[in-house]
């Protein structure tokens, strides 16, 4: 279960996929579990990436460093049309 202080991470997830403004905002989940039922659960309401949080300080920090990367530089955005 990905654990946040007061809900789910995959509950976060489901109430902010539901709203109409932000249905296309990109996600990545950022979890310390490898469960398949987590990893499932998160793709099917909406997650565009599922990466395991490293244990390690300078992997994290690394993996950080990756996921910024290709979201801000490797990766296609799709800009709205206005037709």
């Amino acid at each position: 279960v990905l654990k946040l202080p007061k809900c789910s991470g995959l509950e976060v997830l489901r109430v902010i996929r539901a709203h109409p403004n932000f249905g296309t905002v990109p996600f990545v989940i950022l979890p310390a579990s490898v469960e398949d039922h987590d990893i499932h659960e998160a793709y099917s309401l909406g997650a565009n990436s599922y990466i395991v949080k490293p244990v390690d300080f300078d992997k994290f920090i690394d993996v950080a460093r990756q996921i910024k990367l290709y979201w801000t530089v490797l990766n296609i955005h799709c800009l709205p049309r206005y037709d």
